[in-house]
């Protein structure tokens, strides 16, 4: 029982400083520091830092899949739903993955984004989809096919919320994020749909934390995409 603690607590250790500061500038003896143990004892349980990165993407695709699925199998609304998958994911870009993470995972290990990049791919197929579905019976999202909705959204991110249009067009990130989520939402929701959007805003939160909003969203499929 003691080695499989120091185990994981070698694991979350690799895990929270691969995504703080990306995993080219991670090294074996900075994760022993951090943990104040001997980096021998870190390879008695992982033989490289690779070893090591696999299973803290493994970690981190659990501790998603089992936060989402929570989250879907609330007896919820599609837009409350909809605020807690965005706020969920913006608490993860904000408080823990960098871009120095998604960059180094992309460049320096292909093999590694290409099993994100299918996690993230199951995760719109089986839940967002469902969510837009959802909304689409409740009569607050607009009664068009959800592909089209998620296509067409995603398509949106990809081209304005990234890092080459903001440079291009002098734009900060969370303007950005703002203007494409706020134009987006108002575009799928019903006048049913926005009158509980409102009232859901209103409730939860000022009307200062309406962008807040967009830019969680924003963080939900920065991540997807």
């Amino acid at each position: 029982m003691i080695s499989m603690s120091e185990k994981d607590r070698i694991l979350k250790a690799a895990q929270e400083k691969f995504l703080r500061d990306g995993f080219s500038k991670a090294s074996m003896d900075m994760i022993a520091s951090e943990l104040r143990m001997s980096k021998k004892t870190i390879y008695k349980y992982y033989s490289s830092k690779d070893e090591l990165l696999h299973d803290a993407v493994q970690n981190l695709k659990k501790e998603i899949k089992k936060n989402v699925g929570r989250i879907m199998n609330d007896e919820l609304h599609s837009i409350e739903k909809i605020i807690l998958l965005s706020d969920m994911f913006k608490s993860m870009a904000a408080n823990r993955m960098s871009s120095n993470w998604i960059n180094d995972v992309r460049v320096y290990k292909p093999e590694i984004w290409k099993e994100i990049d299918d996690t993230r791919t199951k995760i719109i197929n089986k839940h967002i989809y469902k969510v837009f579905l959802q909304g689409i019976d409740e009569g607050y999202i607009v009664d068009i096919p959800p592909q089209i909705i998620l296509t067409v959204f995603l398509s949106s991110v990809k081209t304005v919320i990234n890092p080459d249009f903001i440079l291009d067009n002098s734009f900060s990130l969370k303007e950005a994020v703002d203007y494409t989520l706020g134009i987006f939402i108002n575009g799928i929701l019903t006048e049913k749909g926005k009158e509980v959007y409102k009232k859901i805003i209103k409730n939860k939160r000022s009307e200062e934390n309406e962008k807040d909003f967009y830019s969680s969203l924003g963080s939900l499929f920065i991540w997807l995409q």
